[in-house]
């Protein structure tokens, strides 16, 4: 017979498309863990840092109250009169615009406030921050000597020109990622009339154009496609990033009168503290690397507003891969690589990892300095490094899946029914195991329910240790007769226990039931003898206990963490039988079963009789029940002892 090699090329495809596609899943499950979060906005960084940097613009330029104005002023906050005095000298030097991102919206001294006013308005072109409202902080906005707003309820506006002041104002707020830094500005908050930011109302007035949107995912501004990072908050990624994104002059500078006058000519003219003592200074792509000092580079919050606004004017906007084309290229990579894999011998496959993982750094690298386009690679190089050892340990792991898969599902099966039912019972279920299906299934079962009476009397003012004692007692007693009769210990719920007959084997609808029905009875006779035994001593009070029993279909199965599994069963029949063991309080019985369980059992126990019918908590309508005397009730004739373990060959009808 010829050789079939032809086969082994599917089977090596379609495993490699199974395992690129298990790969990407995996590594999208990542995606909301926070150290992968941190990760990934390192791989942005490094990105930045590792293309072009912006250069600084001769349209912009920084008026800074830095270190060194501090340094010789010496007071903070920085007197108002001081600033009014920069803002006169910018003003005079007959600026297209000036941005002050400092808030005015606290009184000084009257003096002062005069100063500052009579400098806004003979500038006549100065935009003041404010501030948005966020969560429940309230905006701040600047005092109204200074700028009166044309309409009041918006973080960004004109000044009337009723009064003397500033030009407009707009809020500084910038988005900070999870880690801390900042990478994106905001264009508009607010609906259904958006306020726009300062960088935007700065670009705007200084441009003479207007940003509008364009689609869904873009805006538009001097003849750029902006296109959003997050569509529904309007966050655009910067693109302007550099050491030194636009040209500082300290403020001590323009006060002593050291700088000349076309310096700032026609320009956009940014006033900001960047100063250790003002705090304005923020983590951002800049901060990955060491700086020639050796030290890591903060930007101050009017340099990240100048970046912002560079990039607005230049069209340099970071876009944003689409997450559907992300997964797309990411399993048109990992499919032929994981196939590669599979026919390389480890030290090749070590190489062609190597490479790979280097080719897609330098393509993300291209993508993003030349084409203005982030692409998140790192889910790309986490699934090609996870693609080495899966497609190398495929074989083995096949082949130890094929041995160990009996020995697997053997324990599994033992390990979920060996706590709470007979050895004997569970071997049966392991022998029958065909018959079950853990993952859920719907099916017709009894169910015994019983509790303590008054539980919380008998344990008042007793020890802990005294109750857990004839606690555990009283449920050994228990067990052993629910395993003697084939029954399945559910759960301890508390003083109670939840038995079922009929999973997760059946010997038939009318044995199970009939199982339950002897269980509760020799539970009955086994707690009245341990009540004589007993009586008398303080530390093993008389118990009574009521018993539910009603028979129906209910849902079982696995349940729980990945990490723990329980078969349990869950439904209507189960919280019936425990609201019909609550009733044995209103009535003189000790077992109560509803018409379902009696209509199955009614031969076998013909002294059982009707309490009429009930209303039940939780259910519509009244309930027939009924009740068997454990003293009256007699051991069928027709019965013999029940096995230890279900042998027919029924799952139940």
């Amino acid at each position: 017979m010829p050789s079939r090699p032809q086969h082994r090329l599917p089977d090596r495809l379609l495993t490699a498309v199974a395992i690129s596609f298990l790969l990407c899943a995996s590594v999208g499950l990542l995606t909301d863990w926070v150290p992968y979060e941190d990760l990934t906005h390192w791989t942005y960084d490094f990105l930045v840092n590792h293309g072009r940097y912006g250069k600084p613009s001769s349209d912009l330029v920084l008026v800074d109250f830095d270190d060194a104005t501090f340094n010789r002023i010496q007071r903070y906050p920085i007197p108002r009169a001081d600033f009014a005095r920069v803002v006169q000298a910018v003003g005079e030097a007959r600026p297209k615009l000036i941005g002050v991102d400092i808030f005015l919206s606290e009184p000084r001294s009257p003096q002062s406030d005069a100063a500052m006013q009579q400098a806004l308005a003979a500038a006549g072109n100065v935009v003041l921050a404010s501030q948005a409202g966020v969560g429940q902080l309230p905006p701040v906005l600047p005092l109204p000597l200074f700028c009166k707003p044309e309409a009041t309820g918006f973080a960004s506006g004109f000044c009337s020109d009723q009064q003397p002041g500033a030009y407009g104002y707009a809020f500084i707020n910038m988005p900070i990622d999870s880690d801390g830094f900042i990478r994106q500005m905001e264009l508009f908050v607010g609906t259904p009339k958006p306020a726009v930011s300062f960088p935007v109302m700065l670009a705007e007035e200084f441009t003479g154009k207007a940003i509008r949107p364009l689609d869904a995912h873009h805006a538009f501004f001097n003849g750029h496609a902006i296109p959003y990072a997050d569509t529904l908050h309007k966050t655009v990624l910067i693109g302007h990033w550099s050491p030194e994104p636009v040209r500082r002059i300290s403020a001590w500078s323009v006060l002593t009168g050291q700088v000349p006058p076309d310096v700032f000519r026609d320009k956009l003219v940014l006033i900001g503290q960047g100063s250790d003592a003002a705090r304005d200074r923020h983590f951002t792509p800049i901060f990955r690397v060491r700086q020639p000092d050796g030290k890591r580079e903060r930007l101050s919050g009017t340099e990240i507003h100048a970046a912002a606004i560079q990039t607005l004017l230049n069209g340099d906007a970071i876009a944003v891969t689409p997450t559907i084309w992300m997964w797309l290229v990411n399993l048109l990579v990992v499919g032929p690589f994981a196939y590669c894999i599979m026919r390389l011998r480890l030290r090749s496959g070590f190489i062609v990892t190597f490479g790979t993982m280097w080719a897609i750094y330098i393509a993300a690298q291209m993508a993003f300095t030349f084409g203005r386009l982030w692409f998140p690679y790192l889910t790309t190089e986490l699934a090609v490094a996870a693609a080495l050892p899966a497609g190398v340990a495929y074989q083995y792991v096949r082949e130890q899946l094929l041995h160990s898969e009996t020995r697997k599902q053997q324990e599994e099966l033992m390990g979920l029914f060996s706590r709470y039912v007979d050895p004997e019972v569970a071997h049966t279920i392991w022998l029958r195991r065909n018959e079950l299906s853990l993952a859920g299934e719907e099916r017709v079962a009894t169910v015994l329910f019983t509790d303590i009476r008054s539980f919380t009397a008998l344990t008042a003012g007793k020890p802990s240790q005294t109750v857990l004692r004839w606690l555990n007692y009283y449920f050994t007693e228990m067990d052993d007769i629910v395993r003697a009769h084939g029954g399945f210990l559910n759960k301890f719920i508390g003083d109670g226990l939840l038995v079922v007959f009929g999973i997760p084997l059946s010997q038939g609808r009318e044995r199970d039931a009939i199982q339950a029905v002897r269980t509760a009875l020799a539970m009955l006779a086994s707690l009245e003898e341990m009540n004589r035994q007993h009586a008398g001593q303080e530390d093993f009070p008389e118990i009574h206990i009521g018993i539910g029993i009603h028979t129906g279909t209910l849902t079982c199965g696995s349940v729980g963490s990945a990490k723990r599994l329980e078969y349990s069963v869950i439904g209507e029949t189960v919280n019936l039988a425990s609201r019909l063991e609550a009733l044995t309080k209103d009535y003189p019985a000790e077992i109560i079963l509803t018409e379902s369980t009696y209509e199955l059992v009614r031969s076998t126990y013909p002294e059982i009789h009707s309490l009429g019918m009930a209303k039940v908590r939780g259910f519509e309508g009244p309930v027939a029940i009924y009740t068997v005397n454990s003293k009256t009730a007699k051991e069928p004739v027709s019965g013999t002892s029940p096995p230890r373990a279900a042998t027919n060959s029924g799952v139940g009808t």
